[in-house]
């Protein structure tokens, strides 16, 4: 087996996630060093059992397939990357529950350390529409890529915004690559695809569940420096996408709206417990913030103590 097809048969394991392969690594230090252990020695560790071990070990024995299915993506465009190859994204491999596999389509070579996230609500306002695509033609302008989740509303214009600049944008799904969700931003990826690239931890069928969809936000996150939220609900997916930027030690900025709506909640409750608020009649100081590497280190190395820069 190459190391790719380890990390595939690992990665097909039903319920061995990032989390317990990562500790499955730390106990027998290499990928082949996994499937050459004894059953009992991994059914012993801490959040595994023996029939976790079996699924394990059985994998192995599938080789030939998942070799066959490597080959079959190559043959569609996508690319294999395993977290411990040199083009898995290097921010991305930072995070505690980086996948360890991601798929891949499209003709970016690299993922920019310069990349920023902007999400936001599927049903957003016409200001949050109009503030989105300003933000992310400039942002792109700036030389800075962006990401988001390809969904309606926010994720779409964000996107739109960043190729209106002949910028690169990448988007994450939720589920594998030949299932564009939702179905009407088909378009929209062929068009991320010529600049950019679409990614998905999922190397198998998956449908675009509520739960997929949360994790997929981690993602967004994790390949940006920062997550911008425009619009949303109070518990809107955008808002767990900047729980999950918090959580990774990334800078977290917030729309302070005038006034009061529905889709002002999520960023105001945000800018509350400590994001940097900006103003959508201000987006040239969030791009002078962002296209800056030194401003951005001060400002992350201030969080870390607990401090907030008055960055507007």
């Amino acid at each position: 087996m190459s190391g790719q097809e380890f990390w595939f048969a690992l990665a097909s394991v039903d319920g061995v996630g990032p989390m317990r392969i990562k500790r499955l690594l730390n106990r027998f230090g290499t990928i082949e060093a996994i499937f050459d252990a004894e059953l009992s020695e991994i059914a012993r560790m801490p959040l595994f059992n023996p029939l976790l071990a079996t699924r394990i070990l059985k994998a192995r024995v599938r080789v030939a397939e998942f070799r066959r299915h490597i080959k079959w993506f190559k043959s569609r465009g996508i690319d294999i990357l395993c977290v411990e190859e040199e083009n898995y994204p290097s921010q991305l491999k930072e995070i505690p529950n980086a996948p360890a596999i991601l798929c891949k389509k499209g003709n970016l070579s690299e993922v920019s350390e310069k990349t920023v996230a902007i999400v936001g609500a599927t049903d957003p306002t016409q200001s949050g529409i109009l503030t989105t695509l300003e933000l992310s033609r400039r942002l792109a302008q700036a030389g800075l890529m962006i990401v988001s989740g390809l969904a309606k509303g926010i994720d779409t214009s964000a996107h739109l915004g960043a190729l209106s600049a002949n910028g690169t944008t990448i988007g994450i799904v939720g589920t594998d690559l030949l299932s564009i969700y939702p179905s009407e931003n088909r378009e929209l990826a062929d068009r991320i695809r010529e600049n950019g690239a679409l990614f998905s931890e999922h190397a198998f069928t998956t449908q675009p569940t509520p739960a997929n969809l949360i994790l997929r936000n981690r993602l967004i996150s994790g390949l940006a420096i920062a997550t911008i939220v425009i619009e949303s609900k109070e518990n809107g997916g955008a808002i767990r996408t900047a729980e999950f930027a918090l959580e990774q030690g990334r800078l977290v900025f917030a729309c302070n709206w005038k006034g009061h709506s529905r889709l002002s909640e999520g960023p105001r409750r945000l800018i509350q417990q400590g994001a940097y608020p900006i103003s959508p009649g201000q987006l040239d100081k969030v791009v002078d913030v962002l296209s800056d590497p030194d401003c951005v280190e001060k400002i992350q190395s201030a969080q870390l103590t607990g401090e907030q820069m008055d960055l507007f």
